[in-house]
């Protein structure tokens, strides 16, 4: 039997709605005007966006660098460093190419990596991460340094507290492929790297070592400063434990007999020292 509504006033009997009530009728009636109302806040906050996009670039291009800041330098100073951003202050800000810059400073030999950030306040700030010196090494009449990766750079002079850094002989190296600065042989750069990381922990060696000679065959030795003393570590094992033993002799027996008694110590075998005096 097909539906129908009773109207209890009058005797008329409505017919029913083919697709639904007369609630969801007068809903489908609203939703036209709601959507159309959406579409247009929405074309609106779209125009606004563009119109913000577009004045924003208008403004970079008239921001101009005031000042070039540059951070995280301990062996260049800052005044050698600026010389590589001359003529940046009073470009435009948009118009300077950041890898320019990068690309300028990554060349220098201590420099590993750099930042480059341009600041709407007109300021270029450049951050520079720099290799670390770790020794110093002799290459014919030319000095070069090590930093603690292994890479070999050309010399120049440190600040302090890096000028501190000892000498190292008996150095190999490598040329690594697609690298532009050469590198240690991996072995003898794990053995210097231990007992650099050794020394620089110790108690008083650190205060008195002042180079290091490697050897392949084990016999890596190290001297300290006003004595030709040979204290051999060779090249493994617990480095930290040899210090240990040469500070203990240091005190006990060089301080006493003289800097010049003994030709070589050897620091290589547990709980025992042996010393070698010289034969004059």
């Amino acid at each position: 039997m097909e539906g129908f509504v009773y109207d209890g006033d009058s005797d008329t009997v409505s017919e029913p709605f083919e697709n639904g009530t007369e609630a969801e009728a007068d809903q489908d009636g609203r939703k036209g005007p709601r959507l159309r109302f959406i579409i247009a806040v929405m074309l609106v906050i779209a125009g606004a966006l563009a119109g913000l996009a577009v004045y924003a670039a208008q403004w970079k291009k008239s921001l101009w660098i005031k000042d070039v800041v540059i951070s995280g330098n301990r062996v260049y100073p800052v005044e050698e460093l600026m010389q590589k951003a001359e003529g940046v202050v009073g470009k435009n800000l948009d118009s300077l190419d950041s890898s320019v810059l990068i690309n300028s400073y990554t060349a220098l030999p201590y420099v590993k990596h750099t930042d480059v950030i341009k600041e709407l306040n007109g300021i270029v700030r450049i951050t520079l991460e720099e290799r670390i010196p770790m020794a110093l090494t002799a290459n014919g009449d030319k000095v070069q340094v090590i930093d603690t990766e292994g890479y070999i750079l050309p010399f120049r002079s440190l600040p302090a507290p890096l000028d501190g850094v000892p000498r190292v002989s008996g150095v190999r190296k490598r040329q690594t492929k697609g690298e532009r600065l050469p590198k240690m042989q991996e072995r003898s750069f794990s053995v210097l790297s231990e007992m650099i990381q050794a020394v620089a922990a110790s108690e008083y060696a650190r205060l008195l070592i002042r180079q290091v000679a490697l050897s392949e065959e084990n016999n890596t030795y190290f001297t300290t400063a006003g004595s030709p003393t040979r204290f051999i570590v060779g090249n493994g094992g617990n480095y930290k434990e040899k210090l240990k033993k040469f500070e203990i002799f240091w005190q006990k027996v060089v301080a006493k007999k003289g800097l010049d008694r003994y030709a070589t110590v050897d620091l290589r075998f547990r709980d025992r020292v042996f010393a070698v005096e010289n034969s004059q």
